[in-house]
């Protein structure tokens, strides 16, 4: 857990910062391995088959490495069938909610492609993501041909023999901020932090 702790530390004192490159070609060196631009997203469903449930929300951050400026895309997805209360106590989004900002699946899924292009993806269960996106741009005669990057299997080789490596568990022993857990912007965020202390970890990008 100390391992863990300080690795996170080390990735959250990087973007307290807003940036990834600090003075010094030594520190630079620490995200050398990252790619130049890449985007970390999240989904919320309603269910955890893609075949049966649906998108309900995306959230994204597009991270440029050697900038201050990082881009963010968040969306509601209006389901075909009404949201699951379940859903809406495990991640606050209702019917309402959905009724009032969401949009068409297939207005989302070409916000984010153009969002997105062509740059590198992660995710922090990237299987579990992907099925779902590429199930829904199936429907929609869309696809998604970007590379993509499993922040949990990098978490489970730079941290072998944890209990437990659930975002919100890794993200709790490294005493990250537990606002908007279950929304996609923000584990998107914890997301990116745990991506790049177990890319610092590793010392790779996937």
């Amino acid at each position: 857990m100390d391992i863990l702790f300080y690795a996170l530390l080390f990735a959250v004192v990087a973007f307290a910062l807003v940036r990834f490159v600090f003075a010094g070609r030594r520190q630079k060196a620490k995200f050398a391995y990252l790619p130049d631009r890449f985007v970390v997203f999240d989904l919320e469903t309603t269910g955890l088959d893609p075949n049966k449930h649906e998108i309900i929300e995306i959230g994204a951050i597009r991270v440029n490495r050697d900038s201050e400026m990082h881009e963010t895309f968040q969306t509601l997805v209006i389901p075909k069938k009404r949201v699951p209360r379940k859903i809406t106590e495990i991640t606050g989004i209702d019917q309402k909610m959905i009724d009032a900002d969401g949009q068409s699946l297939e207005k989302a899924l070409k916000d984010f492609l153009d969002f997105i292009g062509d740059l590198p993806l992660v995710a922090f269960n990237a299987e579990f993501d992907m099925s779902f996106l590429r199930r829904a741009a199936d429907m929609h005669s869309l696809q998604f041909k970007n590379q993509v990057s499993c922040a949990l299997k990098m978490s489970r080789r730079a941290w072998p023999g944890r209990k437990s490596y659930r975002l919100g568990d890794l993200a709790k022993d490294g005493n990250l901020s537990n606002e908007n857990t279950h929304r996609a912007l923000g584990d998107s965020q914890r997301t990116l932090i745990v991506y790049v202390a177990a890319a610092s970890t590793l010392g790779t990008s996937n």
